[in-house]
């Protein structure tokens, strides 16, 4: 591992900076000044993927063949750009410390340890978008760096590695709606009757996904793109629309027609009932 501290640049906008190198990947660490300003414009010659840790007062963002942003709150978000891309834009009045940690790969150079599958995929660029599993690794990744060398070469490696096997992944998984509309609708169908069959059930990520033969990632687009909600807010809304009938048609009393639509608490199921419905079960009944 080679670690490289940088030193403010000119203008004073950097306060600290550090670059370190691993076979196949460049990571890179930089903080800036509170309420700084900036312009920048880049074309990367790899793969670049990075993790903000600031919000803005203002600013535009525009990466080639995407719209632009003027998001101030990027705390958390990711912004991925392709080897060849451009990316410009401006940022004003940072209102904490600009922290961002940045990757870039070639996956190319990282053929034998990803697999041919994933070097063929095609990045897509991403602006500003979120994936727990990358921003975890990223903050990891951020960590070996503030901490020099103390974490063990395999570790930091394992980490790269993973984010980039990540990125290739989420590109491939992006792209096979296209290539299989017909069998995504039919596989929405299944997971929709499911979930109206088990309203009264514990129903996970894991469970869908398995039935719909698909990564919990493309599950979750996959069914927001068909349903508009994810999977939690429409089977929510199911147990909900069971939870009217219940409390209109039958003589339930309301701990039990929360039991029947899944609910271990009958306060909680008051509550959610009331934030969703904008009245409580014995309002309903009484109407």
């Amino acid at each position: 591992m080679l670690l490289k501290p940088l030193n403010p640049d000119s203008g004073g906008r950097i306060e600290h900076s550090i670059v370190a190198t691993w076979p196949g990947f460049v990571a890179k660490t930089s903080r800036r000044k509170t309420d700084y300003s900036i312009s920048y414009a880049s074309n990367p010659s790899e793969h670049y993927i990075a993790l903000h840790h600031f919000s803005r007062r203002e600013g535009e963002t525009r990466i080639d063949g995407l719209p632009g942003s003027s998001l101030t709150d990027l705390r958390g978000k990711l912004t991925q750009i392709p080897a060849g891309c451009g990316a410009q834009g401006w940022t004003a009045g940072a209102s904490n410390e600009g922290h961002v940690t940045m990757m870039f790969f070639d996956p190319g150079q990282l053929t034998s340890e990803l697999g041919r599958m994933y070097s063929a995929s095609s990045v897509r660029p991403k602006l500003y978008f979120e994936d727990p599993d990358i921003a975890d690794a990223m903050t990891r990744l951020d960590r070996v760096l503030s901490e020099g060398d103390g974490p063990t070469d395999l570790y930091a490696e394992s980490i790269g590695l993973f984010i980039a096997a990540r990125v290739l992944e989420l590109s491939r998984l992006d792209q096979a709606p296209e290539r299989n509309a017909v069998g995504s609708r039919s596989r929405m169908a299944i997971l929709e009757d499911y979930l109206r069959s088990h309203v009264g059930s514990q129903v996970s990520i894991d469970d869908l996904a398995q039935l719909a033969g698909l990564s919990r990632f493309h599950l979750i687009r996959s069914f927001r793109d068909a349903f508009g909600a994810t999977p939690y807010q429409y089977f929510l809304r199911l147990r909900m629309n069971e939870a009217r009938r219940l409390l209109t048609a039958t003589t339930l009393p309301v701990a039990q027609v929360a039991t029947k639509v899944g609910f271990s608490s009958s306060t909680q199921f008051v509550k959610m009932f009331r934030a969703m419905e904008g009245v409580t079960p014995g309002s309903l009944r009484q109407r």
